[in-house]
């Protein structure tokens, strides 16, 4: 076959060799651009391509599949109907079950229950409303419960015309442990007729759980001992849900640093808070007129006064170290105090008490908290930027995930993201797994959920029994969504099921602790109050906050400024960042921040700066807010308003403004009382929400929705690739030199040829 080459060979006798060259010049030089333009559609899928772990060798860590029991139910006794009667305890805690339905010849469910620290458990017991349905009547079925995979109680079930039937089971306590414990429920029955198994009607036969099922803790409170280990108890407990009682104060001078750490620590302690949150803020001198139940002050040591400095069991030095102190207060009631002769340091010093890893370290009454000890979690947390987001089921679960039993079989993986999480382009799974080989492999599969929303299916094979993958990328309609869990669903059907199989013939499948899950968030930047808690959290920290304080704040505006955070706080991680100045202080030239700023127009002086951008203006005398073309206010109504309004922040590019304002104290005293309830800050839609007296909301929508980019432009492209267009650029101009030089060579030969007469 004749070539490209082999043609130019004979047009060109003398001089081939030199244009074969020339020809292949030619071709190298376009090569770097058909690279570039690969690099341009497949460089960043390639870049955030996972590598492959290598396959963990330690023996010490063999993935286990645990088999729940199965007890015969003609063995089983009836259930216990009467509740169980302990001695009278101080306090209780319910744990609930979500409803649950059992299907098929076996299935199972878990309820997960926490048992505190600071509990002296007295006992605990599980109450179970269950329906059953009429197929029970003629089968023989049983129910097994077990606490953290121990079997403690089998019972007989029966159908009773349709009525639901209570039944209480006793949770030995030297099984439960502190921290979390699993309760598992099982539910087994055979299925049959006179000429063998009936598995058929599986489906029909159900264990249904209703809602008002739960795990009651009995327990007693233990005495503290002063161990800052125990924090937050005794300033929050689980008896006291609301922070009743509990007073964080700061100084007089309200340094900076003193607000940003208290407004940290209001944060951290509104997670324990239940549907209402009655942490209070205040100043040192505001405490006496309160009588609080507990106190944690905060100040800079010179802001001390001394009756508290007295108290200190350890001054701060000159190091700019801060000091964290358990005693009690005057009146022998519980105080913690921070303080420290640099009040940037104080931050630190309940990022400390926040990071539980340090604070369990702790276990006397006083801790020193060196200065500049957080940086190092500061800077693991921004060197692990290349590699976050990618757990393994060992990360998340502690081990693999066991399906035990035939037909359909679900688990949820629950995932370890905060609740500003929005999925980004680029998710993945890879599902590690292996099953029996007693399955119908042409009706089996496994299946994923993202949430409720199927995500990928793979049938199951007998070649691949031993060790079998899914892997595949999280699908395009859930990108921009988030989620709590990840459902991983198991259909293990079997061609013939025997009347009364035995526990060691059950198919079963089990995902194994090494399967990974990728999930990067994307930067949601709608400012909207019901799109969570972005921008002002990431990842469950503080994203660069400054909080722009009067210079003279109040009690209330402290208060609405604490509750604020703890909204935006409501996974509050330690080491985010939480700056604070007073309008005086404010200059545009340091506004690269996600601002909150709050108070009367004539108590902070920011505010008249931005009045302009806000879309209910000020009045000329700041007693009343100026209508605007989406709502038209009466004059006697302009002024018992609050405003909350979210901006684009006009100091910073991708930066948020965060407006609470009000005509008078009273107001923003109805804007703090709107927020403490959990459910009120639920109602909270859009980027502007004007607020009454009696605390109707009206909602209105000012920042225009700007248009959602398909895919990266040209120019993000090549920003992303620059290293790959640097070498473009590079060796394209290289081979178009070389090219320029065999073209002037080729044409001196020429001319080479014309003078000589060739």
């Amino acid at each position: 076959m004749t070539t490209l080459m082999d043609i130019v060979k004979k047009k060109i006798k003398r001089p081939g060799k030199i244009s074969a060259a020339c020809l292949m010049l030619f071709i190298l030089t376009i090569t770097p651009l058909a690279v570039y333009a690969s690099n341009i559609n497949a460089g960043v899928l390639s870049n955030a391509r996972e590598k492959r772990q290598p396959e963990k060798t330690d023996s010490k860590k063999e993935d286990e599949i645990h088999l729940p029991p199965v007890v015969e139910p003609e063995s089983a006794p009836l259930p216990d109907q009467n509740e169980p009667v302990y001695e009278p305890v101080s306090h209780t805690q319910d744990n609930f079950f979500y409803r649950k339905t059992l299907k098929g010849i076996y299935s199972s469910t878990d309820l997960y229950f926490y048992v505190e620290d600071y509990w002296d458990t007295k006992y605990v017991y599980a109450k179970i409303q269950y329906d059953v349905s009429q197929l029970i009547e003629s089968t023989a079925s049983s129910v097994t419960f077990a606490i953290n995979d121990v079997p403690i109680q089998s019972y007989k079930l029966e159908y009773k015309d349709g009525n639901s039937q209570i039944l209480y089971v006793k949770i030995p306590m030297d099984q439960v442990r502190s921290g979390y414990n699993s309760f598992s429920i099982s539910a087994y029955a055979r299925l049959f007729d006179q000429q063998g198994c009936v598995d058929d009607y599986s489906d029909a036969n159900w264990l249904g759980i209703a809602d008002t099922s739960y795990i009651r803790c009995g327990y007693e409170s233990r005495d503290p001992e002063h161990r800052i280990s125990f924090y937050p108890y005794p300033f929050m407990s689980t008896y006291n849900t609301t922070g009743k009682g509990l007073f964080i104060a700061v100084s007089d001078e309200a340094a900076s640093g003193e607000v940003a750490a208290a407004m940290s620590l209001m944060a951290d302690l509104s997670k324990q808070t239940g549907k209402r949150n009655e942490i209070e803020l205040c100043r040192i001198s505001d405490l006496k007129s309160n009588n609080p139940s507990d106190t944690i002050l905060i100040s800079d040591y010179n802001n001390l006064p001394a009756e508290y400095k007295d108290k200190v069991t350890k001054a701060p030095d000159t190091s700019g170290n801060a000091i964290v102190n358990f005693i009690d207060d005057s009146n022998l009631k519980p105080l913690l105090l921070i303080t420290s002769n640099d009040d940037s340091s104080l931050k630190e010093a309940v990022d400390m008490l926040m990071d539980e890893s340090r604070r369990k370290q702790e276990t006397g009454n006083l801790a020193v908290v060196e200065k500049g000890s957080g940086d190092q979690a500061v800077n693991a947390a921004k060197q692990s930027d290349l590699t976050a987001w990618n757990y393994t089921l060992e990360d998340i679960m502690g081990s693999g995930l066991s399906f035990v039993g035939p037909f359909h079989q679900e688990k949820y993986v629950y995932l370890p993201v905060s609740r500003d999480f929005v999925l980004a382009q680029g998710g993945k799974v890879v599902l590690k797994f292996r099953y029996s080989e007693n399955l119908d492999f042409k009706r089996s599969l496994v299946t994923v959920f993202w949430g409720d929303v199927p995500c990928a299916s793979k049938r199951l094979s007998q070649e691949k029994a031993s060790g079998d993958e899914l892997n595949f990328e999280l699908p395009a309609d859930v990108i921009g969504t988030s989620a709590a869990s990840l459902k991983i669903a198991f259909d293990l059907e079997i061609p013939d099921l025997i009347c009364t199989p035995r526990q060691s013939d059950m198919p079963w499948a089990y995902v194994s602790r090494e399967s990974t899950i990728f999930l990067p968030p994307a930067a949601d930047m709608r400012l909207s109050f019901d799109s969570g808690v972005s921008p002002f959290s990431r990842n469950g920290k503080f994203n660069d906050v400054l909080l722009i304080l009067g210079d003279n704040p109040t009690s209330v505006e402290l208060n609405l400024l604490g509750q604020t955070l703890a909204m935006y706080g409501r996974e509050a991680k330690p080491y985010g960042t939480i700056l604070v100045k007073r309008a005086g202080e404010f200059n545009k030239d340091d506004g690269d921040y996600n601002i909150i700023t709050t108070g009367t127009l004539s108590g902070n002086t920011f505010l008249a700066q931005i009045n302009n951008n806000l879309a209910f203006q000020f009045s000329q005398d700041g007693n009343s807010f100026e209508s605007n073309d989406q709502l038209i206010l009466s004059r006697d109504y302009a002024g018992k308003i609050g405003i909350m309004q979210l901006l684009k922040s006009p100091y910073s590019l991708n930066r948020t403004l965060l407006v609470l304002a009000g005509s008078s104290q009273d107001t923003l005293k109805n804007l703090e009382d709107y927020l403490r309830d959990s459910s009120k800050r639920e109602e909270l839609k859009k980027d502007c929400v004007v607020i009454d007296a009696n605390q109707n909301i009206t909602t209105l929508k000012f920042i225009k929705a700007e248009e959602v980019k398909e895919g990266p432009t040209l120019t993000e492209k090549l920003v992303r690739n620059k290293k790959s267009l640097v070498f473009t650029v590079i060796a394209t101009s290289a081979m178009f030199l070389m090219l320029f030089a065999v073209i002037i060579i080729l044409l001196r030969i020429r001319v080479y040829r014309k003078k000589n007469g060739e």
